[in-house]
């Protein structure tokens, strides 16, 4: 199969349309309820409102949304030379990852997230200077805050957001007050009008009890329902550290570009103490792991078997976590 992805052709489509057919179907079949998200998630608190009542349409939509962000992913890093501009192997990563389990299969608080994710990216790559503009800098910080009001745990993309001032160097006071005000600025808003509706109160203390609740619901899982979930992570983790072992034979900008795509996973890791990871947490795991993903099953090796029958493993674990 990896042939067919190393240079464009029909055959990648057909691969992904019979992919999507594989793991979508059901939801047509038989629909998906949205999850009641009872975090702080006002954003898709409005979603799930408006599409509770329609879980086919609310399927479509969010088969919409993974399609799109995964074409849009697949351009980011093309236009960016990270990954091979023929190849739809990123985008076919990242609708697997995104489909990882049948309650991924509808309109989910981080897949609204990954919109804003997204952005953020966009905006953090380099196309060749070593420094970011202090307009990139309030825009990605004012597109985590949006997350945020997505779903309150993707908070946690502070922390890498942080790790992005080390790597551009960013330490004049300017920057951290650009980045502040960017990343409060989305919250403004919803205070004023939580304010006017006397929800303030509310508010506050639903997110108080968010950030300070944290479980680990996960490890009380059955082992053969985290197995295909223990299967991405190896391979995932395997990834990332054949990119760490070659950062030195790239040029600085290539060092920033793969930094900035992996640093999410620091965030993910950070999720799993909140959430369960066999759903909200896997589903950010889809944007470096795409890239990480690619990478790794695109490289040249002696056996090239081995890369063939990982992907082959990565696709089976999907189509076998859809029975639990």
């Amino acid at each position: 199969m990896l042939k067919l992805f190393k240079q464009y052709s029909i055959g990648q489509i057909l691969v992904i349309t019979l992919t999507v057919i594989l793991l979508w179907g059901r939801a047509f079949v038989s629909p998906v309820d949205m999850s009641v998200c009872n975090h702080f998630s006002p954003i898709y608190s409005l979603a799930y409102d408006a599409l509770t009542s329609m879980p086919r349409l609310a399927s479509l939509l969010a088969l919409l949304l993974v399609v799109g962000q995964g074409i849009s992913l697949n351009i980011i890093l093309a236009n960016y030379k990270m990954t091979n501009a023929h190849s739809l192997l990123p985008l076919f990563i990242y609708i697997v990852v995104m489909s990882w389990n049948t309650n991924m299969l509808t309109i989910t608080p981080f897949l609204l997230a990954s919109i804003p994710l997204l952005a953020t990216s966009r905006r953090l790559l380099t196309e060749g200077t070593t420094h970011l503009s202090t307009e990139n800098n309030f825009y990605a910080s004012f597109c985590i805050g949006l997350m945020t009001l997505c779903y309150i745990h993707t908070f946690c993309y502070i922390l890498p957001f942080a790790f992005v001032f080390v790597i551009y160097k960013l330490y004049r006071w300017r920057d951290f007050i650009t980045a502040i005000l960017g990343f409060i600025a989305p919250f403004i808003i919803l205070f004023t009008y939580a304010f006017l509706v006397d929800k303030l109160d509310y508010d506050l203390i639903l997110i108080h009890y968010d950030l300070t609740n944290l479980k680990l619901q996960w490890l009380s899982a059955p082992l053969l329902q985290k197995l295909p979930s223990f299967i991405l992570i190896a391979i995932l983790a395997a990834s990332l550290a054949k990119q760490i072992f070659s950062l030195n034979d790239r040029t600085v900008n290539q060092r920033i570009n793969t930094g900035i795509i992996c640093l999410p996973l620091l965030a993910s890791a950070l999720m799993a103490f909140y959430t369960e990871p066999k759903s909200l947490v896997v589903q950010s795991l889809a944007l470096p792991f795409a890239f990480l993903g690619t990478r790794f099953f695109m490289a040249e090796r002696k056996r090239q078997w081995i890369s063939e029958t990982l992907l082959w493993f990565f696709i089976l674990s999907a189509l076998i976590n859809m029975f639990f």
